[in-house]
């Protein structure tokens, strides 16, 4: 667990934990109606708590296990085309399928939800604090699991990326569930096979070019969404006039 690796770490998850602390109040106003908004300092160490045991395992296995989060060579014209069409990817199927297969009250309750916290927010919290747990913290130590078991190295990361994947996915289901809408087979097949893609490239670009490359690609994806968002409001309005 190298000092440098550990400063890294903090420098990278502190705008992001801060940013959602500030800004996650508005959810807790939707979710809690009439009980009392936890205070800015009991959601900070809500994500403290959350954030620190996965950069603690991420520290202790990234290494051993051969990942890279100190070198940005791995932002490279194939790293931005693989990440542009996983956001790609995800902007069709919202647009494609899911917003065509729900109700209008369930499409425009995703959009607040989606939106609600900024674009900074997104970028900092979803692209990198989310990579730090798990891609960073999470899939390394996995790695590290599978290995004792498994011989063949590859099969030990695909094996973690995906299982690493699957729970990424798995963790936005509250939000879902928050929006208090009506959770049909498209949302759950829109939400969970959506997150698992993204986390499957970004795992895979964790392993091929390091954390870097990881972050990058949940930057971009929450950054070509929000070109999007503004490209529907402006032709709303366009539509208005």
């Amino acid at each position: 667990m190298g000092t440098f690796a550990s400063l890294l770490i903090i420098v990278l998850v502190l705008p992001g934990i801060l940013s959602m602390t500030l800004n996650e109040k508005k959810v807790y106003q939707d979710v809690i109606k009439d009980g009392d908004i936890p205070s800015f300092w009991l959601r900070l160490l809500n994500h403290v708590i959350i954030v620190v045991p996965f950069a603690i395992l991420g520290l202790f296995f990234y290494e051993r296990e051969g990942f890279d989060i100190q070198s940005i060579q791995g932002l490279n014209i194939n790293s931005v085309s693989i990440s542009l069409l996983c956001a790609l990817i995800n902007v069709a199927a919202y647009y494609l399928f899911f917003k065509r297969r729900v109700s209008l009250d369930t499409f425009t309750k995703a959009e607040r939800s989606r939106t609600q916290l900024g674009i900074w927010t997104r970028i900092f919290y979803g692209g990198v604090v989310e990579e730090v747990i798990f891609r960073f913290g999470l899939m390394s130590f996995l790695v590290w699991l599978f290995n004792l078991f498994i011989t063949n190295t590859i099969l030990s990361v695909w094996l973690s990326n995906l299982l690493a994947s699957i729970l990424f996915a798995l963790a936005h289901l509250p939000g879902v569930y928050q929006m208090k809408v009506s959770v049909t087979k498209t949302v759950l097949i829109y939400t969970n096979g959506m997150n698992i893609i993204v986390g499957l490239t970004c795992g895979w670009l964790y392993w091929k070019e390091g954390l870097a490359a990881a972050v990058m690609c949940h930057m971009i994806f929450h950054l070509v969404w929000y070109v999007f968002e503004k490209l529907g409001k402006r032709t709303v309005k366009a539509l208005e006039m």
